[in-house]
């Protein structure tokens, strides 16, 4: 722990938070802006090794990191439970997949804050992980867990949930060799850098959606060639196609068929008027 006088602590946290609320306020793109802010969590925290895990196709691998092995990411980048032929093993409600740990406890929001590892916010610390293990059950941390920052001789380790205003989407991890590198205040700063973190996060994951449809939609504008007889569109290659066939696999598009009401009146009047045999 940090022997600064406490208005000391106060005024660098004051002037980090500062610093990470304008990268947040204009970031461009994600990965360097939580890269940065990693830097400065990890100056006001002191820890050796920090990390960001965001959630991406139902897991929730490292998005960022500094002070951790290459090894240990490999090895722990993945938090989904496989089965044994090697494949993620779904919730048992249907949604996602089964995450293993202490991580997948923060995630999935699984914490007791009548516990003294657990938060109020649903976050996990320790400052004597070796003691902890020896000292509680797999009941106690809601769920059987790997220990692999244990066994790396991790012995301060805080997990803190990325939230959006309706789901856990990451979590910020702090690892450390030594012990006792956090206090509660501590703890509760980086729950509200989280916070700050997931709602720029969530307005990131809008954008890429907002881009996505944009871009789709672009591939429809433009001149296309479409013949005057048979109205089938000619694409970039040369080739012609029906005019439903080209717009169903270049946007969401599908079509249903029926009349319209001049061409129903045709048709019924040609019937109509067809003489019997």
């Amino acid at each position: 722990m940090s022997n600064e006088p406490k208005w000391q602590q106060l005024y660098e946290r004051e002037k980090t938070s500062k610093r990470i609320c304008s990268e947040l306020n204009h970031f461009v793109d994600l990965k360097p802006t939580l890269s940065t802010i990693l830097k400065y969590m990890k100056d006001i925290s002191r820890c050796e090794a920090l990390s960001i895990r965001l959630l991406d196709d139902g897991d929730y691998p490292y998005f960022v990191y500094d002070g951790f092995e290459a090894s240990f990411i490999q090895k722990e980048n993945s938090l989904c439970k496989k089965d044994e032929h090697g494949d993620r093993v779904a919730s048992p409600d249907g949604e996602g997949f089964v995450l293993e740990c202490m991580c997948g406890n923060i995630i999935h929001e699984r914490f007791d804050p009548a516990l003294p590892f657990f938060t109020e916010h649903g976050s996990f610390w320790s400052n004597h992980t070796t003691h902890l293990l020896a000292s509680t059950s797999a009941e106690d941390r809601q769920a059987d867990t790997r220990n692999h920052c244990n066994s790396c001789g991790y012995e301060s380790v805080a997990l803190i949930p990325i939230k959006t205003r309706d789901a856990t989407i990451g979590l910020i991890q702090c690892n450390d060799l030594r012990q006792d590198r956090f206090t509660l205040d501590v703890i509760e700063y980086l729950e509200m850098i989280g916070g700050q973190i997931g709602l720029a996060v969530a307005s990131s994951m809008i954008h890429e959606k907002l881009k996505k449809s944009l871009e789709e939609t672009k591939i429809l504008r433009g001149l296309f060639p479409i013949c005057v007889q048979c109205k089938k569109i000619r694409d970039d290659d040369g080739y012609w196609h029906q005019i439903e066939a080209y717009i169903r696999d270049h946007s969401e598009a599908d079509f249903s068929h029926g009349y319209c009401t001049e061409c129903y009146g045709k048709m019924m009047s040609e019937v109509v008027g067809r003489p019997r045999s």
